[in-house]
C-alpha cells in the first residue's frame, strides 16, 4: 500500500485540477496528458491548500496491576520541526499525531506523576516517533497539570526530506511546565481552541480538541471538565431561532465505469450529512450543515494496478462544468481485504450553507482511516446504521445506508455483503438463549510466528474456543460453539527488538480468522506486555451455523481494549485457568492452558524463563496448593485444640494421599 503522504501528494493535484478546471467528459476525471500545457501553468499558480487540522485520537492508560483506567487523553496534534537540510539551508518538516497510536504509560509514583506515551507508525523495525506527556499532581492545591514533553523523531526521508541526517533519532523536550493543561483533580481539561507549545527554535506543537484527565479517572468517561479561558471568549451564545434540522440524507446510487470494458468497476450506495464548522466575518464559530446529492456528477479510476481505487462526486454542476462541492473517496485493496483509506472533500463555503463565512475555499483531507468500510475482495461491504467520521473539531461525516464495493465488481452487482456489527447487534432480537457452558476444551495448539529472516519471533500454546449468536430461519436466535483448531499455521507479525505491538494470525476452512494482538506496557520499574486486541472473523454457514437465516454474510467483531494476560518481555506467561472475554455483543471467546512469550524469545523459538498468572495462584514447591491447604489446617488445629501430635498426624496424612 503506497504511503499515506504520498496517495495525497498524487492525488490533491489531480484533484484541486479537477475542481477548478471541470472535466473534458463528464464521469471522467481527466488525466495530466489531457490538460493544456497553459491551463496547467495558470494552476500552479495557485497556493497550495491549507493543511488539514489533525485528526483526534482517544488513548488510555491503565493500572498494569489492576487494570484498572488511569489517564485519559483525547486530543489532536500538529508538529512542526526545524532541520537543516545537505544544502545548509533550514527546513521544516510538518507532521502530525497519528489516531491510531499506539497508547502505553505508567500511572501516578511515588513524586506524584504520571505519563502517557505515544508511539507510531508501528512496524518491525520500531516506531519513528514516541510522544510522552507527563502530567504532575499537586496535592495542596488539589489540582494537576501538564509538565514534561519529550518528543523522539526520526530523521526519515519522507517527511524530513533531503535531511543533513538520514535515519537519524533527534529529541526535543521541555520540563516543568506550568499553568498548561490544568484543571482540578477528579475534572477533566477541555479546550477546542489551538494551544501552541513551543520547544525553542526547533519545534512547534500544536493540540487541538484537547481533552484530558490523568488522576482520579472513574472509568471510561471523562468527569466534569474545567473549559479553558480560550473557549470561553470565543464560543459562540445560541441563537434564539436555532434552524431546524436537515431530514435524513437520501440514499444516492453511484458507479464507476471501466473506460477501456465499459463494465462497472466501483459501485457504491450511500447517504451522507456534512455538518463543517466555520468562521463568519465577525470571528464568531457557526456550524454549516447541508448533504451529499444523491445527483452528484461521478467520476473516478479503476484498479490501478497498485491496489487503489477512487470515486469522485461533484455537485451541483453548473452550466461551466464546475461544483462548489467536491467529494474524493479512496480505497485501497492489501492481500484479500480491502478498506476505504483516504477522504478528500473540497468545498466552497457558499452563501447558501455558510452564511457571512470569512473564508471562500476549504480542504478536509482524512489520510488514515485504516480498517473504515472494510470487506474482503469480491464482497461488499454494508451498514445500514449511521457511521461517523470526523476530522478533529472541524468537520463531521455522518454516513447512512452504505453499500459499497470498490474491487471485482461482476456483472454490475454488488457482491454478498460483509454486514457491519452495529446493523448485527442494533437489530432487535426476540428472546433467545442464555449463554450457556462452552464446549470441553481442545487440545492446546503451538503457533509460532517467524519474521523476514525465518526466524521465530513469537510463540503461543493454548486451547482457543468462541461463542457467536445468529439468527436460525424460523426467526429466533440461537449460539455455536466454535473450535480453533489446534493444528492450523499461524501467520503474523512480529514487532522486533524495539517495536511494542505483536499479532497471531489463525485462519481455518476459508470461513474463519482470529487475531490476537499483544502490546508492550511500559511501566514503572520494568518492561511489560499485554493481550490489548482481540478480533473474530468468519462467514455465516450451514456446517457452523445450523439453520442460518443470514447464511454466506460475514461478520467481524472486535475487541480493542482487552486488557488481559499481563507478563515481562522476555519472559513466557503460563496461565491455565480458562478466561472468557467478550469479544462484542454478540461474540465471546475462551482463552485457557495458555504459554505465550510475543516478545523477545529466544533463537531456536523455546519459551524463556515463566511467569504465572495471578489467577493460578501462587505456586508452591510442589506446583500445587495443597500443601499450602494443609499447613493453614494444622495451624488452625494447633491453635484450637493445642496438640502438635494432631498437627503431625494430619500433615503426614495428607502427604501420603498426595503421594497416591
Amino acid at each position: 500500500m503506497a504511503d499515506s503522504r504520498e496517495l495525497l501528494a498524487l492525488f490533491l493535484p489531480i484533484l484541486f485540477l479537477y475542481f477548478v478546471l471541470g472535466t473534458t467528459t463528464a464521469g471522467v476525471m481527466p488525466r495530466f496528458g489531457e490538460i493544456a500545457s497553459e491551463e496547467l501553468a495558470d494552476a500552479t499558480t495557485m497556493p497550495p491548500p491549507p493543511l488539514p487540522p489533525p485528526a483526534i485520537g482517544h488513548f488510555n492508560v491503565s493500572d498494569s496491576s489492576t487494570g484498572v483506567r488511569c489517564i485519559l487523553v483525547q486530543m489532536g496534534v500538529q508538529f512542526k520541526i526545524q532541520y537543516d537540510s545537505k544544502d545548509g539551508d533550514a527546513d521544516i518538516a510538518d507532521f502530525q499525531l497519528s489516531p491510531y497510536a499506539d497508547d502505553s504509560g505508567s500511572c501516578v509514583d511515588g513524586q506524584g506523576l504520571a505519563a502517557i506515551l505515544l508511539q507510531w507508525p508501528l512496524s518491525d523495525e520500531g516506531p519513528n516517533y514516541q510522544f510522552t506527556l507527563s502530567f504532575k499532581k499537586d496535592t495542596e492545591a488539589s489540582e494537576f497539570h501538564l509538565n514534561d514533553i519529550v518528543l523522539n523523531y526520526n530523521l526519515t526521508e519522507d517527511v524530513f526530506p533531503d535531511a543533513n541526517e538520514t535515519n537519524a533519532i533527534k529529541t526535543v523536550e521541555i520540563h516543568d511546565i506550568q499553568g498548561t493543561f490544568s484543571a482540578p483533580l477528579g475534572q477533566s481539561y477541555k479546550c477546542r481552541t489551538e494551544q501552541t507549545v513551543q520547544i525553542g527554535n526547533v519545534a512547534t506543537i500544536n493540540f487541538v480538541g484537547v481533552q484530558l484527565q490523568p488522576f482520579e479517572v472513574k472509568g471510561d468517561v471523562f468527569d466534569e471538565p474545567k473549559v479553558c479561558s480560550e473557549d470561553m471568549v470565543t464560543t459562540p451564545a445560541p441563537t434564539t431561532r436555532p434552524a431546524p434540522p436537515l431530514p435524513p440524507p437520501t440514499v444516492g446510487h453511484f458507479n464507476v465505469t471501466d473506460p477501456n470494458s465499459g463494465a462497472m468497476c466501483i459501485l457504491v450506495s450511500l447517504g451522507l450529512q456534512f455538518k463543517i464548522q466555520y468562521d463568519s466575518r465577525d470571528g464568531d464559530a457557526h456550524l454549516a450543515d447541508f448533504q451529499l446529492s444523491p445527483q452528484a456528477d461521478v467520476g473516478g479510476e479503476c484498479d490501478n494496478g497498485q491496489g487503489e481505487a477512487s470515486i469522485l462526486m461533484r455537485w451541483p454542476l453548473g452550466a461551466d462544468d464546475k461544483a462548489p462541492y467536491t467529494l474524493a473517496l479512496v480505497f485501497t485493496k492489501v492481500r484479500n481485504t480491502f478498506s476505504l483509506t483516504g477522504l478528500v472533500f473540497n468545498y466552497n463555503l457558499t452563501a447558501d450553507d455558510f452564511p457571512d463565512a470569512n473564508d471562500t475555499q476549504k480542504t478536509i483531507t482524512m489520510n488514515d482511516l485504516k480498517d473504515q468500510f472494510s470487506a474482503p475482495v469480491g464482497q461488499s461491504y454494508k451498514c445500514e446504521a449511521e457511521q461517523t467520521l470526523q476530522d478533529g473539531t472541524v468537520a463531521t461525516l455522518n454516513f447512512v445506508g452504505v453499500q459499497l464495493q470498490p474491487f471485482e465488481v461482476k456483472e454490475n452487482s454488488f457482491g454478498a455483503p460483509r454486514v457491519c456489527s452495529e446493523d448485527l447487534t442494533t437489530t432487535p432480537r426476540p428472546p433467545g438463549p442464555s449463554t450457556t457452558a462452552y464446549m470441553p476444551l481442545p487440545i492446546p495448539g503451538d503457533w509460532k510466528v517467524t519474521n523476514s529472516s525465518g526466524m521465530v519471533c513469537m510463540r503461543v500454546k493454548a486451547s482457543v474456543q468462541f461463542k457467536a449468536k445468529y439468527y436460525k430461519t424460523d426467526g429466533t436466535m440461537e449460539q455455536t460453539d466454535l473450535t480453533v483448531p489446534p493444528h492450523i499455521n499461524a501467520t503474523g507479525t512480529c514487532a522486533g527488538a524495539t517495536g511494542n505491538s505483536a499479532s497471531l494470525v489463525l485462519a481455518w476452512d476459508n470461513l474463519y480468522t482470529v487475531t490476537i494482538k499483544f502490546s508492550k506496557d511500559i511501566g514503572t520499574d520494568s518492561t511489560s506486555f499485554k493481550l490489548n486486541n482481540i478480533q473474530v472473523e468468519y462467514t455465516v454457514n450451514a456446517d457452523g451455523f445450523p439453520e442460518c437465516r443470514d447464511c454466506g454474510t460475514n461478520v467481524r467483531a472486535s475487541n480493542l481494549t482487552v486488557n488481559a494476560y499481563h507478563g515481562k518481555v522476555g519472559r513466557a506467561l503460563t496461565c491455565t485457568t480458562p478466561m472468557v472475554i467478550p469479544v462484542d455483543t454478540n461474540v465471546t471467546m475462551k482463552i485457557a492452558e495458555l504459554e505465550a512469550q510475543p516478545f523477545a524469545i529466544g533463537r531456536d523459538g523455546q519459551f524463556g524463563e515463566t511467569d504465572q498468572c495471578p489467577q493460578d495462584g501462587t505456586p508452591s514447591g510442589g506446583g500445587a496448593s495443597g500443601g499450602t491447604i494443609a499447613l493453614a489446617v494444622c495451624l488452625t488445629l494447633f491453635v484450637v485444640i493445642a496438640i502438635g501430635v494432631t498437627c503431625f498426624f494430619y500433615r503426614k496424612k495428607k502427604s501420603q494421599y498426595q503421594s497416591i
